[in-house]
């Protein structure tokens, strides 16, 4: 019985490999594409409802649910919206300025020394029985990512029409967005 391990045939072989131009190259070339394709097989190349959201507000994330799942072949989904931080407010203050002036006089010279003071507290309104500052505006919390999870989402066109409607719904970058087939 005869075995083909012959030393010499395995370095031919890796001498053969070490003399094609650019090797290196080639294989980091290949070893990119295969992480590509991990990367993507990984995430997954991104009627009834459900929704959440990171903070327990769903009254949005239901909306968007009831409205993503009326489009054409996205079937039931559900939708898990995050926030990045909470909403800001912007409240009333009120501000009294108090100046001081004093004359300083000599002999020859007459001195003006004027001292203003600042300050400022926010305007307190009562609302049913409860004292709280005035809002003059607020922004809502920025959304940081929007996961939907939907009957139809491995078809790509469904995908599309999915994050374009996020899009225009929510005013999100669309690389915050991932849609997924649900099972």
């Amino acid at each position: 019985m005869t075995t083909n391990n012959d030393p010499t045939k395995k370095i031919g072989f890796l001498q053969k490999i070490k003399s094609v131009k650019h090797i290196e190259l080639i294989v980091a070339a290949l070893l990119c594409a295969l992480l590509i394709l991990a990367y993507f097989a990984y995430t997954g190349l991104s009627g009834g409802t459900h929704a959440e959201t990171s903070d327990g507000n769903d009254d949005t994330a239901n909306k968007v649910a009831e409205i993503i799942s009326q489009i054409d072949g996205v079937g039931k989904c559900e939708v898990l919206i995050t926030y990045d931080g909470s909403e800001s407010y912007v409240i009333a203050y009120d501000e009294e300025t108090v100046t001081t002036v004093t004359t300083d006089t000599d002999d020859n010279s007459s001195r003006v020394v004027e001292n203003s003071t600042t300050t400022s507290s926010p305007v307190i309104i009562t609302s049913d029985g409860k004292q709280q500052p005035l809002i003059i505006s607020s922004k809502p919390a920025e959304i940081d990512g929007i996961v939907v999870v939907a009957e139809g989402g491995d078809d790509v066109y469904v995908k599309i029409k999915i994050i374009d409607a996020l899009c225009a719904l929510l005013d999100v970058d669309g690389s915050k967005i991932k849609v997924y087939k649900m099972k």
